[in-house]
C-alpha cells in the first residue's frame, strides 16, 4: 500500500480507493478498524498516507504480541525489533491509550540453540513500555510477559496501582507484587494476576480498603501467602485457582455483600490443615474443582441457585459431600469420576440429596460392566435431571475388559425415574455394547429428550447407526452422531 501510486490518465490504485474510502470516516471508527492489525500491519497502514500516519499514531489500542510480530530468529533480529518498538512509541507521544496488551516471551521459546544477549534489554524496555502506558492514562492493561520465569521475581512497579485511568488490569508474569499506598483509591473495575508473588497479607486489605469499584478479582496460581482474606463491598465475581506446589496456602476467607458468583479451583494432599470460609448472602452460584473439605457454611447461602462440584472424595469425607450438594435450593451442578461413583455404591450411600442436581458430568474410562451398577445407583437419586454427559476415556489397549452385557432389558427392568426430565444427552462410547444400550434407551424413554449427541470410535460408525436407526425413529429429540478423531482405535 506504501508504495500504490496513481496509474493511468485519471486512474487511481485500489490502494488509494481504499484509503479515500477510509478517510470518509470518523476518526474513531477508524480507530475501531485498525485495532484489530497486528503492530506490523498497522505500521504499514501508518505509511500509506499522511492522514493514515496521524491516525497510526493516535489510535487509543495497541497490541505488542510478539508472536505476530516479525523476524525474531536471532538476537539480532529481536533487538531490531525492540528499536522499531520504542521509536513507535516516541512517535506516538503521549496520546491517550485506551488499551495495551503485551505478550512478551524469551528468546530460547523458538531456538535453542541460538545465543541470546538481548534479555537485559528486554527486561528494562518492558518495565519502560509500563511506563508509558501511565502517562498515556490507560484504562486497560493486559500483560503476558515470561522473560522472568528463570530468576528472582521483578517487582511490579506501584505507579500501575496508583494509574487513576485504569479500569482493567490483567497480570501473567514472575513479578512481585508490593504493597500500593492506601491514601490513594484506586478506579480497577477488574483485577487478574497469574503466576505472581504476593509479599504481604494486607495487599488484599488494600483491594478492601482502596478498590471500592472492583466487580471482578481472578486469582490463578498466587503464591507467597499461607493466608488469604479477601473482603470487599463491591465485588460481585471471584475465581481462584491453587495448584502452585513449592507453598502452599492453608486459609482462605471470602466475605463480600455483593457476590453472586465464585469458582474455586483447589488442590491438595490433606484437608488438615486446611480452611474455607465465605460470608456471601446474595450467592447465587458457587462452583469448586479440587479436593473437597467440609462446608458447613453452604447451609447458610439460602439464596444460592446453582451449586457445581467436581467430585473425587475420599472415604472420610464423602458423607459431608453429599450433604453440601443437598443444601442447593434449586438447580446443582455435578461433575464426578468413575472412583466416586464406585464409592458410593460400595459403601451403600442413598444419595438422596442428589435430588436438585440438574447436570450432571460423569467421567469414565470404559462402560465397563462392573461399573454400570454404579451409574444405576446414581440415576436413581437423581430425579431431576436434564443434561447428562458422559466422557469416556478407554485404554489404548482395552484387552480383556467386559464391555458387554447389559442390555435394554436391563435398564428397563430398573425404573429410573431420572428419564422422564432428560433434555439433553452426550454419550461418548468405548468398545463394547453397554454404552449403546443406555443410548437406546434413553433414545427410547426419555420423551422431553430435544438432543442427544452419540460420540463413537472410529472402528464403530456402521453398528453405532445400525443399532440405534430404530431408537431415532422413535424419539422426537435430535440426534447427532460424531466420530471421536482424538482417539485411536482400540481392540
Amino acid at each position: 500500500m506504501a508504495t500504490a501510486s496513481c496509474e493511468g490518465e485519471g486512474g487511481c490504485t485500489e490502494s488509494e480507493n481504499m484509503i479515500g474510502t477510509l478517510g470518509n470516516l470518523p476518526d474513531p471508527v477508524v480507530h475501531h478498524i485498525v485495532s484489530f492489525l497486528a503492530i506490523t500491519d498497522l505500521t504499514r497502514f501508518g505509511c500509506v498516507s499522511k492522514k493514515c500516519r496521524e491516525l497510526y499514531l493516535s489510535g487509543p489500542s495497541l497490541n505488542f504480541d510478539e508472536f505476530s510480530l516479525a523476524n525474531t530468529s536471532s538476537c539480532y533480529e529481536r533487538m531490531k525489533l525492540l528499536r522499531s518498538l520504542d521509536k513507535f512509541l516516541i512517535h506516538r507521544g503521549e496520546n491517550k491509550l485506551h488499551k495495551f496488551r503485551i505478550r512478551w516471551v524469551p528468546l530460547e521459546y523458538f531456538d535453542h540453540e541460538t545465543p541470546c544477549f538481548c534479555g537485559c534489554n528486554e527486561k528494562s524496555r518492558t518495565m519502560a513500555w509500563l511506563h508509558y502506558a501511565v502517562r498515556c492514562n490507560v484504562e486497560v492493561l493486559d500483560l503476558e510477559i515470561s522473560i522472568f520465569e528463570d530468576e528472582t521475581p521483578l517487582a511490579f512497579p506501584c505507579c500501575i496501582f496508583l494509574c487513576e485511568s485504569l479500569r482493567s488490569l490483567s497480570v501473567d508474569m514472575n513479578c512481585k507484587i508490593q504493597i500500593p499506598s492506601f491514601t490513594f483509591f484506586s478506579n480497577l473495575t477488574y483485577l487478574e494476576l497469574t503466576n505472581v508473588e504476593i509479599e504481604e497479607e494486607s495487599f488484599f486489605k488494600w483491594i478492601s480498603q482502596s478498590c471500592k469499584c472492583i466487580e471482578v478479582l481472578n486469582l490463578e496460581d498466587v503464591h507467597g501467602l499461607k493466608n488469604i482474606n479477601i473482603e470487599s463491598s463491591s465485588l460481585k465475581s471471584l475465581y481462584f485457582e491453587y495448584t502452585f506446589n513449592q507453598t502452599s496456602i492453608c486459609h482462605l476467607n471470602i466475605s463480600g455483600e455483593k457476590l453472586n458468583n465464585i469458582t474455586i479451583v483447589w488442590g491438595f494432599d490433606s484437608p488438615s490443615n486446611k480452611s474455607f470460609n465465605v460470608s456471601a448472602p446474595n450467592l447465587k452460584s458457587f462452583y469448586w474443582v479440587g479436593n473437597l473439605m467440609i462446608h458447613s457454611y453452604m447451609r447458610e447461602l439460602v439464596g444460592l441457585e446453582e451449586v457445581g462440584f467436581y467430585l473425587e472424595p475420599e472415604e472420610d469425607e464423602i458423607d459431608h459431600v453429599l450433604d453440601d450438594i443437598g443444601t442447593s435450593h434449586k438447580r446443582s451442578f455435578l461433575v464426578i469420576k468413575e472412583d466416586a461413583m464406585k464409592e458410593l455404591y460400595k459403601r451403600g450411600i442413598s444419595p438422596t440429596s442428589f435430588g436438585n442436581i440438574c447436570y450432571l458430568r460423569m467421567h469414565i474410562g470404559s462402560f465397563v460392566s462392573d461399573l454400570v451398577p454404579s451409574m444405576v445407583f446414581l440415576f436413581g437419586a437423581m430425579t431431576n435431571l436434564s443434561t447428562l454427559y458422559i466422557k469416556s476415556t478407554p485404554p489404548l489397549y482395552d484387552f480383556g475388559s467386559n464391555t458387554s452385557g447389559f442390555n435394554m432389558g436391563y435398564w428397563e427392568q430398573q425404573n429410573l425415574g431420572f428419564i422422564y426430565k432428560l433434555k439433553e444427552v452426550t454419550i461418548e462410547l468405548s468398545n463394547g455394547s453397554n454404552g449403546m444400550e443406555l443410548a437406546r434407551y434413553i433414545l427410547e424413554h426419555a420423551q422431553y429428550l430435544e438432543k442427544m449427541v452419540v460420540v463413537y470410535l472410529p472402528h464403530q460408525c456402521d453398528i453405532v447407526k445400525r443399532m440405534l436407526d430404530r431408537s431415532k425413529m422413535i424419539s422426537s429429540g435430535i440426534v447427532v452422531f460424531k466420530e471421536n478423531r482424538c482417539k485411536r482405535k482400540l481392540v
